[in-house]
């Protein structure tokens, strides 16, 4: 058995009546030290993220435990940016004001590289063509001692390929330009994050249980993903191609619906 955990860093955003506003100095924490939530266990961490508020939660090992770490963060973050007299959104992207990226922290981006896992090479740094673009990413952490580069290809299975259609708002295919590509990992010492899905699937209960289970299938399947097929994940969630998603998801038993 190789599945050891399962974590999660969150991005979401805030907006008010007239649309997305950037949280920049409003938040707290930071990357290299988040902030702990002070009526929580050790783990349970908000932090800014460039325009966005980041939610960490501490390993999980088992789905319910999952589940409940995630709603309970949510619900912080909701919490918390209601305080400030936003409300929470749920949108993977979105084109911000000009005058909510002032801030100098509102142009500063994810220094720490990551890497495909199919090509086995360092993911060139995205540029969106509008630069008001931001997204939110909603990545899986799993503790594990199997092997992260056939993991995270299974992952792409698992995760990546119903994600496509599961999560085929407009926001979630823009932003699909800077982010979301298939395979894309960072190595952990625990095992490797995995950083291809958005914040879709925080917003609801079945979501987050798909992905929990998702990422047990990946690090415990014995299916053999075959040069051919692997090529046709990557094209499938590079492109956005939902009805061949689809088709790969029912072949091998993957959910239609949430």
């Amino acid at each position: 058995m190789s599945f050891d955990s399962i974590g999660a860093d969150i991005e979401v955003f805030a907006k008010n009546e007239v649309g997305h506003v950037a949280l920049c100095g409003l938040i707290g924490g930071t990357k290299e030290k988040p902030k702990q939530i002070k009526t929580l266990p050790k783990g349970f961490c908000i932090q800014e993220d460039n325009v966005a508020l980041e939610f960490n939660i501490p390993p999980a090992y088992g789905g319910k435990e999952f589940n409940s770490y995630i709603k309970v963060m949510l619900g912080q973050s909701k919490a918390l940016i209601e305080g400030l007299g936003f409300s929470l959104a749920q949108e993977s992207s979105a084109i911000f004001p000009k005058d909510q990226l002032i801030h100098p922290n509102a142009q500063v981006f994810g220094c720490e590289p990551d890497y495909d896992a199919w090509k086995l090479r360092v993911n060139k740094k995205p540029k969106a063509k509008d630069p008001a673009l931001r997204t939110a990413g909603g990545h899986v952490h799993i503790g594990t001692s199997g092997n992260i580069v056939d993991i995270a290809r299974k992952l792409d299975l698992y995760l990546g390929i119903p994600s496509v259609y599961l999560d085929n708002s407009e926001e979630s295919k823009q932003r699909r330009e800077l982010y979301g590509k298939a395979g894309a990992i960072r190595p952990k010492p625990y095992g490797l994050e995995y950083r291809t899905l958005s914040n879709f699937w925080v917003f609801n209960d079945k979501a987050i249980d798909f992905v929990c289970l998702g990422a047990y299938a990946a690090t415990e399947s014995k299916v053999k993903i075959t040069a051919k097929l692997g090529k046709e994940i990557q094209r499938i969630i590079n492109t956005g191609d939902e009805d061949a998603a689809r088709n790969i998801a029912d072949s091998f038993g993957l959910p239609q619906t949430l």
